[in-house]
């Protein structure tokens, strides 16, 4: 027979499995799930001061911000939150309207969810944002805020109108109160935004424009249809756009333009094909997600009663990250162009004074105008700062352009995260560049 010596040490207790919390407020429990978040900004860490817990039901994990100060009213909180939407009984509650804190009603525990999250000012403040890209937005501070408000899978930068950091936080948090009250399009309409809106000239190769828009306050917008001929402009231009900021900023910049007038602008595409017939438009800018949701024959239509106009559809994005991502890949060649917004159709304004303008003469158009803008590039410039990135770099970058985050990166390639970060530091020195749109650029001019 054997003996075995005592061990001289603690026994370790084994791991307790990740279980959903039992019914009723267990404090330890959801104390032990708090932790605090941070976020990076401009290449600096920064930690909050609050309280954050993560969520999972149904194979959907989400993080929650907690208003509470202190560590045992943040757990209760994030326990409310919990029985707000997993706990078992709730059902009953699903199906009958809740008020939540804004005053607004909804038919889903969803409600109280949002609720929960609303933030105020001091949420906001070390989140506020200096847009670049401002410099024909009528604004007199270049040092002007913005914010980034995201809601139900939607999200938009908006323009707070001040400097200040304290004002500004203050209208981030109002801005957000609308969003999650009243719904996006209320709150599009009473606050300016900051878009991308982009023209796809040609695909392959690609040959975009882009450029950087600021909705205008709903004081200063037009009515829906406005028809103000200008004599000395070559050719007339008129916007279709569900959006009314958008359509009156898009008339906005078209007047910046001498080569063009916009004398109309519609709301829907039904209206706009009324009203052709009657006005000597050449040039009909159509929103492509509204063009592509529309019945099929309207482009036919379009041709049948009013065969001189020439369609250019436009996309609209939240900002040039967006963009980038959807840029398709496996073209010839890349080239994405920003312009200025009061140069919005610069690609075919060398086009207008013709005899005749069309369809076919502006993409001609277009494509000598990106071939005028290579000719003064050095011979393969892009190419030789490509190839200083080794083939893993490449590989990294060319997920990026496609919109990869670091975590898909690093599955793709069968590497760590902290690897792709440092290919990533690497691309940005051997690019000369800054920030991941500057690198994807580069690339995609290649």
């Amino acid at each position: 027979m054997s003996k075995q010596r005592p061990s001289t040490t603690t026994p370790r207790k084994p791991a307790r499995p990740n279980q959903p919390p039992r019914p009723g407020f267990q404090a330890a429990y959801w104390r032990r799930r708090l932790f605090k978040n941070s976020f990076t900004r401009d290449g600096q860490r920064t930690a909050l001061k609050g309280w954050s817990v993560k969520i999972q039901h149904r194979g959907r994990r989400r993080t929650f911000s907690l208003t509470a100060a202190n560590r045992a009213a943040a757990a209760r909180e994030a326990w409310q939150i919990y029985e707000s939407i997993v706990a078992p009984g709730r059902e009953a509650i699903a199906r009958r309207p809740t008020v939540t804190h804004f005053g607004a009603t909804s038919a889903s525990p969803g409600a109280v969810l949002e609720s929960a999250v609303l933030k105020g000012a001091s949420y906001w403040k070390p989140r506020l944002l200096h847009r670049k890209y401002l410099e024909f937005a009528q604004t007199n501070s270049t040092e002007e805020y913005s914010v980034r408000i995201e809601h139900a899978g939607t999200s938009h930068y908006f323009r707070l109108g001040t400097s200040h950091a304290g004002r500004a936080a203050i209208q981030a948090a109002r801005i957000q109160r609308v969003v999650m009250g009243q719904g996006w399009e209320a709150a599009n309409a009473r606050f300016r935004r900051e878009l991308t809106l982009a023209f796809r000239w040609t695909d392959n190769p690609v040959a975009w424009t882009y450029t950087t828009i600021h909705t205008p306050t709903p004081a200063v917008r037009t009515p829906p249809v406005v028809a103000v001929p200008n004599p000395t402009a070559q050719l007339n231009v008129a916007v279709v756009e569900a959006d009314a900021g958008l359509r009156h900023t898009l008339a906005s910049c078209i007047a910046d333009q001498p080569e063009f007038c916009c004398i109309a602008t519609f709301a829907t595409l039904p209206e706009a094909l009324r009203w052709l017939s009657r006005w000597q438009i050449r040039i009909l800018l159509a929103n492509h997600s509204l063009a592509s949701t529309s019945e099929k024959g309207w482009v036919g239509e379009l041709k049948t009663i009013a065969p001189s106009v020439t369609c250019l559809p436009y996309s609209v994005y939240e900002d040039s990250d967006q963009l980038f991502a959807s840029v398709p890949g496996g073209a010839a060649g890349y080239f994405l162009k920003r312009l200025p917004s009061n140069r919005l159709l610069e690609p075919v304004a060398a086009t207008v004074g013709g005899s005749h303008f069309s369809s076919h003469e502006s993409a001609a158009g277009a494509l000598q105008y990106f071939r005028r803008l290579l000719q003064p590039l050095p011979d393969s410039h892009g190419i030789q700062e490509i190839s200083k990135l080794t083939h893993r770099e490449q590989e990294v970058l060319s997920l990026l352009s496609k919109g990869y985050l670091d975590k898909s990166i690093a599955d793709a390639l069968k590497i760590s995260i902290w690897t792709v970060h440092g290919h990533v530091k690497n691309i940005f020195q051997k690019l000369n560049v800054h920030t991941r749109i500057g690198a994807v650029v580069k690339f995609l001019q290649k």
